[in-house]
């Protein structure tokens, strides 16, 4: 849980600091900034991919420790929900890409729900 918890965090800022900021946004500048510097693309993708893995399996985990009825380890719970910390901390460097990061992987967290629920069970 640490490690995700970690991960998630580093590969969330790593997305927003390398993916381009475009003020106002315009797509075609959007898109020729990451044309233009690939290298730095695939790293905020493979970073974007990693980390919203990671904040999904503690998502997925907050939200199954939340309708769990039997008693669960404290320091799990903790650390599962300590996962709005760092979309707060990311929140604060940039809100846009911070929303899309967190819908990826509250989305990603509900989809592997049914088979965090099967495997538990």
């Amino acid at each position: 849980m640490w490690l995700s918890l970690l991960i998630g965090f580093v590969c969330g800022y790593f997305m927003i600091a390398w993916t381009p900021t475009v003020e106002p946004f315009v797509f075609e500048m959007f898109l020729t900034d990451m044309i233009f510097d690939p290298l730095k693309t695939f790293f905020a993708l493979v970073s974007f991919f990693i980390g919203f893995i990671a904040n999904g399996v503690l998502i997925r985990t907050a939200i199954w420790h939340t309708w769990k009825k039997e008693t669960t380890d404290r320091k799990e719970q903790l650390l599962a929900y300590s996962v709005v910390f760092i979309f707060v901390v990311l929140a604060m460097i940039d809100v846009k890409k911070t929303a899309i990061f967190f819908l990826f992987s509250f989305l990603y967290g509900m989809m592997a729900m049914s088979v965090y629920k099967e495997r538990k069970s």
